[in-house]
């Protein structure tokens, strides 16, 4: 049975609600589990929705110590990204990075038009849903997890996007152009914003 993974802050900016309504309104067209690992503020409240939707094979646990992390990534097949509108140019949520290189497919619960939904569309990698339309999330994830080559030529185009655009080659050449362009006292160009690339 695939497993829908969310790790990492579980906070004000992150709508995790919507993804687990889906993962209710589904109510057993499609077998999936969810794994929650993390901490924040609200975590209480997502604890109370598992409740209130009955999700009964919803397990939530505390975050993993760091090298912990590549395993707990591999237990999901599906990769839970959140952000909510009105943060756009504010944050990345930088688990899409992890995602991609984990060569796991992505369901975006955020704004299009942001940095994580552009590239959610341009790899291939994953579907992106809007907040609060727990309608087409539920179809994303209902095909998400009966299709499992939908599943692995999705993880194949997320690992093969982290190569080309993320990779520990590039993140190291950006780092060093962005410090020397400090050092000659020039503008940085605006580009890809730099979000723990390294492999």
């Amino acid at each position: 049975m695939p497993t829908l993974l969310y790790s990492g802050n579980i906070g004000i900016g992150q709508d995790i609600g919507t993804a687990l309504r889906a993962v209710a309104r589904l109510n057993g067209e499609a077998d999936l589990k969810v794994l929650i690992a993390g901490d924040g503020k609200g975590l209480a409240a997502v604890r109370s929705l598992v409740a209130e939707l009955r999700l009964a094979g919803a397990q939530i646990r505390p975050p993993v110590p760091l090298d912990e992390l590549p395993a707990l990534l591999a237990r999901g097949d599906i990769h839970l990204v959140c952000q909510q509108p009105g943060t756009e140019g504010l944050l990345v949520p930088s688990k899409i990075y992890s995602t991609l290189a984990a060569g796991r497919p992505s369901l975006f619960v955020g704004p299009a038009d942001c940095e994580v939904g552009r590239i959610v569309c341009e790899s291939g990698s994953g579907f992106v849903v809007e907040p609060g339309d727990v309608g087409r999330a539920a179809d994303v994830l209902g095909r998400l997890a009966a299709g499992a080559a939908l599943r692995r030529g999705m993880g194949r185009n997320a690992r093969a996007y982290y190569e080309r655009h993320f990779g520990r080659d590039r993140s190291v050449r950006r780092i060093v152009a962005i410090l020397e362009s400090a050092a000659d006292g020039r503008a940085v160009g605006k580009g890809r914003a730099f979000g723990g690339g390294f492999g």
